[in-house]
Order: structure tokens, then C-alpha cells, then sequence
């Protein structure tokens, strides 16, 4: 009879929750006023970003002259490698070939006409500014755009998707880069996301807690190019997929029950 109570218990419960869970789903269903205060909380300035070496840097030229000549900037927008940019952007869309200047090891790029030109460890604004000013030689106030090709962050863990995502704007926040790879899943952690970074030679590995404010005033709220972002599996997940759990214990048990099986039988038959 206990147990009957028991299960009437839970029943009534289960119809409670199922009546009261559409005012959570459901728009414009109440006439309460709503709660309109806010709080600020105080964001790190985005850093800088600079050219480095193994970046791939597109450049386009323009310039007044295009109104008078033919062609007068054609020659210097004919350089560059096509390099296939092959990830999701924050903005949505596949990557695709794109012509690009591979920056080497000492920071130079090989450019038409002027040929070899250091950018490394110059800001995209400064390489603009280095670029135009060796132009002027060649053509009419030039208007030069750079942008870098390969900025990107890669997702990996427990997230919905996993793999690179592409910041076409040099700027991208660990919650732009989560919810353009499909948000973390109810098997992912958001406390104990792991951000590894490359910098002066050394990697830096840093957890945010998702579920904290203070993630805005973090040095890690802001991702840089080609940072690791790890969402950690939760208890639930590593018990879904522990080996023991998935293979062992069930054939354990088996045969368990199997021999307490045998064993009863051989009670009976004894009797």
C-alpha cells in the first residue's frame, strides 16, 4: 500500500510540473510587470592585435587614379597565394579560397612591385600605413585595406560543434565563439571552461566560469587569434562514456544475476 501512495506521490507530482511548465515556454502569458533594473559590469579593453609569422594576411589596393586610368592598382592586387579559409564565421557562412599573403618567419611578405615588406609585429592599421606610404611612389593617395585571413579560435570538448571558428573582424569573445559553435550542451560544464593560449613562447591555460559574472572582467573573456577553448564534460558525460560502465558492468552483472539465477533454481530443486 506504501508503495501504491509512493507512486500516486510521483504522478501527481510529474502532472503538477507538466501543468505549470508551459508559463515558462509560452510568450506574453502574464500581466506582471517585469523586473527593468540593470547592472554594469565593467569590460578589460579588447588588446591589440598584431601580425605574426604563419599569419596570413590579406591586402586590396585602391586608389583616386582608378577614376582617371585604366587599371593603375590592378598589378598590386594581383599578388598574393589562394589559401582556402575553410571554417564558420561568427558572422555565419562557410569559408572559401581566398588570395592571401603568407607572412614568414622574420615578419616579411613578398608584394609586387615593391617586394619584400616587414609587417610582422605591426598592428593591421600600422601595416596599412607602411604599405601606403611605400605606394605613393607608384600611384595617386592609395587607400589600403588588411586584414588577417587565419584569425580564428578553435573549439574543442563538449560543445556542439567542435573545430575552428573564424573572426573575419579580428574580434571575438568566448561567448560569441560558443554560441557560433552551437552552445555547450546539458552534458558540458560552463564552469570549468579551459582557454589555452600561446603567448612569448609559453602556453597559458586558464578556466572562466560561465555561470559567473565576473567572466566579463577576465583577461580570457576576450579571445586571441588561434586560442583553445575546452568545455569539460560533466559527471553525467564521463559515466556515459566510461568504459567500465559501458562494457564491463553490464556483463558483470549478467553474470551475476545468471548465478544467483542458478543458485535459486538449485534451491528449489533441492526442496
Amino acid at each position: 500500500m506504501i508503495k501504491l501512495y509512493g507512486f500516486f506521490g510521483v504522478g501527481l507530482l510529474a502532472l503538477l510540473a507538466s501543468c505549470s511548465s508551459p508559463k515558462r515556454v509560452t510568450y506574453f502569458y502574464t500581466n506582471e510587470k517585469a523586473d527593468t533594473s540593470t547592472e554594469i559590469v565593467q569590460v578589460l579593453p579588447r588588446p591589440s592585435v598584431t601580425i605574426a609569422p604563419d599569419d596570413i594576411v590579406a591586402i586590396n589596393i585602391s586608389s583616386e587614379d582608378a577614376f582617371t586610368q585604366k587599371d593603375p592598382v590592378g598589378i598590386f592586387n594581383e599578388g598574393g597565394v589562394p589559401f582556402n579559409i575553410a571554417a564558420v564565421g561568427v558572422m555565419g557562412g562557410a569559408g572559401s579560397s581566398v588570395k592571401g599573403y603568407l607572412v614568414d618567419s622574420e615578419g616579411i611578405i613578398d608584394f609586387p612591385v615593391m617586394g619584400k615588406i616587414k609587417i610582422g609585429g605591426l598592428t593591421t592599421k600600422e601595416a596599412k600605413k607602411v604599405i601606403a606610404e611605400k605606394l605613393v611612389s607608384y600611384i595617386k593617395a592609395p587607400v589600403v585595406e588588411v586584414r588577417l585571413l587565419n584569425y580564428k579560435v578553435n573549439m574543442m570538448g563538449e560543445i556542439g560543434r567542435v573545430g575552428p571558428i573564424l573572426a573575419p573582424n579580428h574580434k571575438i569573445n568566448i561567448l560569441e565563439a560558443i554560441s557560433s559553435a552551437g552552445d555547450i550542451p546539458l552534458t558540458g560544464r560552463k564552469d570549468r571552461v579551459l582557454v589555452i593560449r600561446e603567448n612569448a613562447g609559453k602556453l597559458e591555460f586558464s578556466r572562466v566560469n560561465l555561470n559567473s559574472k565576473t567572466l566579463f572582467t577576465s583577461p580570457y573573456y576576450y579571445l586571441q587569434k588561434n586560442d583553445i577553448v575546452y568545455v569539460e564534460p560533466n559527471r553525467l558525460k564521463r559515466q556515459q562514456t566510461n568504459e567500465f560502465l559501458l562494457f564491463y558492468l553490464p556483463t558483470i552483472m549478467g553474470l551475476v544475476t545468471t548465478s544467483l539465477s542458478i543458485y535459486g533454481i538449485v534451491q528449489l530443486a533441492k526442496r
